[in-house]
């Protein structure tokens, strides 16, 4: 009878250590995304989490018998809201990864939080050098997206060495972002004998950016743009309207001519033939973004915007990691190296994340808005490979101007 006890009771504990193993294995791999669902940037924010979605469709939504379990909160255009969405995430939600925010103003307000929790954070924007320096310390984030400084780099100089331009006007939002996107032009254009005539910056909540476009002087030869979302938008109509279109060209960076403001833009013709400067054009012709590309239209119904290529790579790269550890979080630390490590073809191109600043070398491009089959698309028409995060500036003056851009706009604008 003992002999039998002992055997059941054997049988019994087998059988809830089973049942405690196939739990544990199905546990979900919580992720939170802070994204603007409203306010000026809210189709940006869509487009990143339609990238995203889209990209768990395509690099699996289970690994290693583990779902992944999403949770989406609206930080508008606030700080403040974001880092409440950021806390109730993890204080509530206990997710175990956060995607970090889409401006760099409520970046530097989430990242610190995030990260002294004890959580990984893989954010979209390089915003300062304390951001930097909080990845370093934690070993918990990093930014798969980008920093201001690789496709402004490359924009200025492409504007100075092909098309000659020596006078140009810039114009961008008054905050990290838009200091640091012009910064790096202004850096570069400058330090090649270029001159910046006149900088122009607009509130970020601004509805109305008709005075500002009206500031832009009328004897340069260009004018450089960092606006994203509905200003953008704006930005087209009002500079037609002041006689500017097919006067003065418009180089702008990234956001400006993304596909989150194209197909808003009446007529076309307001924004056919803009240049930008960007780490992702969305009719780049290899396989891998046609792939994307093609397939983002046919369940969206519109071409990728860089957010959406954005929110896609952050998917790959998430599953990727994750499929390294077997689907296991329960370190914190060992997700955000796995996510680190990978090294990745997206839609963009060759993506690693630097060791020096935790953010991505990739490709710059400068494309240029164009119709194909009557869509307006970002053609690429130059293409500069594996750029570090300074882009073209020496690695000492990125640091110097990153730093000073970070809380206030490039000196002397």
């Amino acid at each position: 009878m003992a002999v039998l006890a002992l055997g059941v009771t054997l049988t019994a504990c087998s059988s809830s250590s089973s049942t405690h193993s196939a739990a544990a294995k199905a546990s979900p791999i919580k992720v939170g995304y802070l994204v603007p669902l409203t306010g000026t940037a809210a189709a940006n924010g869509k487009d990143e989490e339609n990238g995203f979605n889209l990209g768990l469709d395509t690099f699996g939504r289970v690994v290693d018998g583990h779902p992944i379990e999403v949770t989406y909160l609206d930080t508008g255009s606030s700080p403040t809201v974001a880092l409440s969405d950021a806390q109730e995430l993890i204080t509530q939600d206990h997710v175990q990864l956060v995607e970090g925010p889409l401006l760099a103003n409520q970046i530097a307000a989430v990242a610190p939080y995030v990260m002294g929790q004890g959580v990984p954070e893989d954010d979209l924007y390089l915003s300062s050098p304390t951001q930097m320096n909080d990845y370093k310390k934690y070993g918990l984030g990093f930014t798969s997206g980008w920093d201001g400084y690789q496709p402004s780099s490359a924009g200025a100089k492409w504007a100075y060495d092909t098309m000659h331009w020596t006078r140009v006007a810039t114009i961008g939002e008054d905050y990290a972002f838009g200091w640091q996107t012009v910064g790096g032009f202004d850096a570069e254009f400058s330090a090649l004998g270029g001159t910046i005539v006149k900088s122009i910056w607009v509130p970020l909540d601004a509805t109305d950016i008709a005075s500002y476009v009206s500031e832009i002087p009328t004897d340069v030869q260009a004018v450089y743009v960092e606006l994203l979302g509905s200003q953008a938008v704006q930005f087209f109509t009002d500079y037609a309207s002041y006689g500017l279109k097919g006067k003065i060209p418009v180089l702008g960076v990234t956001t400006l001519t993304d596909q989150s403001v194209l197909p808003s833009v009446q007529p076309l013709s307001d924004a056919e033939g803009t240049y930008v400067a960007s780490q992702y054009c969305d009719d780049l012709p290899t396989t891998v973004n046609q792939d994307f590309a093609n397939a983002y239209h046919a369940k969206y119904g519109v071409y990728p915007a860089y957010y959406s290529e954005a929110g896609y790579t952050k998917a790959e790269i998430l599953v990727d990691a994750l499929k390294a550890l077997h689907g296991d979080v329960t370190s914190g630390k060992a997700l955000a190296r796995a996510m680190l490590a990978v090294h990745i073809e997206a839609p963009r191109g060759p993506v690693s994340i630097s060791s020096q600043t935790f953010s991505p070398i990739q490709n710059s491009y400068i494309c240029k808005v164009e119709d194909v089959g009557g869509t307006l698309r970002n053609v690429p028409i130059v293409t500069d490979s594996s750029m570090q995060p300074w882009g073209f500036l020496p690695e000492s003056t990125w640091l110097h101007d990153f730093a000073v851009e970070s809380v206030g706009p490039p000196p002397g604008t």
